[in-house]
């Protein structure tokens, strides 16, 4: 009889074994490939599985009265300690190919790798089918980033076409898509209502475009229209998304910049493993490397310059205001990923308070000296 027991589950079944590493009761796993991968899946989230109930049942009637375990359990009748890497768990990791032998699960090694391999082919493919929000607005950034230098090229590509026939308009509307949307819906130059334009129509120095020249480049004004249409659409996407997603990282650097120092760290995970001033220079990593060869100033920030308190903070105290904000963003994406809890209330309070006693204390060192 055995008092106390560690207890495991492993690709073969269900284990227990005494202080000592003598394996004591064990409850195995069919030989189907499908079955245990379902079994070690249901394992992974903390479920009891029916070969460990079975496993309990039995030390129970064996007078066993403590279990300690890698997993958190309660079972009638038996104090159930928590222990990540006990006796049990290390034993099988280190002996599992010859208790399979030993207790004849498999025919072979042959047949045992075979299905070692199966087995971890089919938990990969269930750790990939899990939703992973942070890849796919990643991939999200990524559209409206080209959207942005798609749309740049595109609408030089039209001003120069169309400024061949009114080039009068194409100083005079400086917007892209403003000016898209004039080709387009308006084309001819006596159809152009703007006032300011109008009246250069009759004096332009423009050279005079045929039905079918005119049509094409409204086309093509039409195709920048929707692909800015399609660019805000996304953005809207990420905007909703990531607050769901990453809410404290969304909150603190805004949807769109979150996104991209996601992107940046090639991952929330890897974002959130990430030190502050890691953080802070991430998208500045080539005048960094100039930087280390003796080439040029240290950076004092990447992706969060265009973080609006970077932007309107004054120029000798951008990188206080990153540095600050980049500490923030590095609790903001630990909360996110490990937790998902939302903290970013208590986060731009704290930041808010503290950039405001840093300016006091910036203004009464001025007026003091």
């Amino acid at each position: 009889m055995f008092m106390k027991v560690h207890v495991a589950t492993g690709i073969l079944g269900a284990f227990a074994f005494d202080e000592k590493g003598t394996l004591v009761h064990y409850v195995l796993f069919p030989p189907n490939e499908e079955l245990i991968a379902e079994r070690l899946k249901q394992v992974r989230k903390g479920d009891l599985i029916p070969e460990e109930e079975a496993l309990l049942k039995e030390l129970a009637n064996s007078g066993c009265s403590e279990i300690v375990w890698d997993k958190k359990v309660d079972f009638p009748g038996m104090e159930c300690l928590y222990e990540p890497d006990n006796i049990a768990k290390k034993v099988l990791q280190r002996d599992f190919r010859k208790l399979a032998t030993d207790l004849r699960w498999v025919s072979s090694p042959a047949e045992l790798n075979r299905m070692v391999s199966s087995i971890n082919i089919l938990l990969t493919k269930t750790e990939l089918r899990k939703p992973k929000k942070d890849r796919i607005l990643m991939q999200a950034v990524g559209v409206v980033d080209e959207a942005d230098r798609t749309s740049i090229t595109l609408t030089e590509r039209m001003r120069e076409w169309y400024g061949l026939y009114f080039p009068e308009a194409c100083t005079l509307i400086k917007s892209n898509e403003q000016l898209a949307k004039v080709v387009y819906e308006e084309g001819e130059r006596d159809k152009i209502t703007d006032k300011n334009v109008q009246k250069y129509a009759k004096v332009t120095a423009g050279m005079p475009f045929s039905e079918s020249d005119l049509g094409a480049v409204r086309e093509y004004a039409k195709a920048i229209m929707e692909l800015s249409k399609a660019r805000e659409y996304v953005a809207e996407y990420i905007r909703t998304e990531s607050k769901e997603a990453m809410p404290n990282l969304s909150a603190i650097a805004g949807p769109l910049i979150a996104c991209r120092l996601v992107v940046q760290a090639g991952g929330l995970e890897k974002l959130a493993k990430m030190s502050s001033s890691t953080i802070q220079l991430l998208g500045a990593e080539k005048a960094l490397f100039r930087h280390l060869r003796g080439e040029g100033k240290s950076p004092k920030f990447g992706v969060i310059f265009a973080h609006p308190a970077v932007q309107n903070a004054p120029r000798e105290e951008r990188g206080k205001m990153a540095r600050l904000i980049a500490a923030k963003l590095s609790m903001a994406a630990r909360a996110d990923f490990y937790t998902g809890k939302d903290i970013s209330a208590k986060l731009l309070s704290d930041m808010k308070n503290k950039a405001k006693h840093d300016a006091r204390t910036r203004a009464s060192s001025r007026s003091g000296a």
